[in-house]
């Protein structure tokens, strides 16, 4: 099934657009903290960020805008993920931590709300099947409905580890679900959900920085949680 462009709304396409706008300013912004904190020219460092960021997007869109994607394979999803986990794990990551905080990568999974509705739109227009949507089977929404709360927590101080361990766990398991429900949704033979439209609208420009940029940035902040809360654990040994 070919998308249908001409049938999305403009406020979801501007919804989409200022979502991921507003994830890669507060990146940029975490990584000048960062920089700064390490003792690191800021404005260099973020210019490079900036840089490396958009020739991220113009890379997948180019790429979704030719037929490399039209056969559902996901390499390219598949390694955005690997890439952000590495990302998470490595040197860069723990100076992120440090400079961002919990409650900064707690706040930042709101974003996740947009990208609800955004899906919710996709659907009413007739390019994406229910159950990728909070009216389907996929709850997501749940953790950018909640972050500013327990943000605020963590920085009143009303909540131990336990309950951030919980939250952030419960955080990665609804992502999981959801890309899950995506694939299943796809026209391949491990497609399980069969009503129409397929879940195809990611593999298009500019839809792909769905799974490109928005996902791979809810993954970051989740596994960045993690590692305050290890060393924190570690810390109170």
């Amino acid at each position: 099934m070919e998308l249908a462009l001409d049938k999305v709304p403009l406020r979801v396409d501007a919804l989409f657009f200022a979502t991921v706008a507003g994830v890669l300013v507060l990146s940029m912004l975490a990584v000048r903290a960062a920089v700064q904190r390490a003792g690191q020219p800021a404005d260099l460092w973020t210019m490079r960020a900036a840089m490396a960021a958009m020739l991220w997007l113009v890379a997948t869109g180019l790429v979704a805008s030719s037929d490399v994607l039209r056969g559902f394979s996901l390499p390219l999803f598949t390694a955005s993920m690997i890439l952000t986990g590495g990302a998470a794990f490595s040197r860069m990551g723990t100076v992120l931590v440090a400079a961002v905080g919990p409650v900064g990568l707690i706040g930042f999974q709101f974003f996740r709300v947009p990208v609800a509705l955004f899906l919710r739109g996709m659907y009413q227009a007739g390019q994406a099947p229910v159950q990728v949507t909070y009216e389907g089977f996929n709850p997501d929404i749940f953790v950018g409905l909640t972050a500013p709360a327990m943000a605020w927590l963590v920085w009143r101080g009303k909540v131990g580890v336990y309950a951030i361990w919980t939250w952030n766990a419960l955080g990665l398991v609804l992502l999981a679900e959801a890309l899950a429900i995506t694939v299943l949704s796809m026209p391949t033979e491990f497609r399980v959900f069969t009503n129409e439209p397929p879940s195809t609208f990611a593999t298009y420009a500019p839809y792909v920085w769905l799974p490109t940029v928005l996902a791979p940035a809810a993954l970051f902040g989740h596994l960045l949680v993690l590692r305050w809360l290890s060393s924190s654990c570690s810390g109170s040994r």
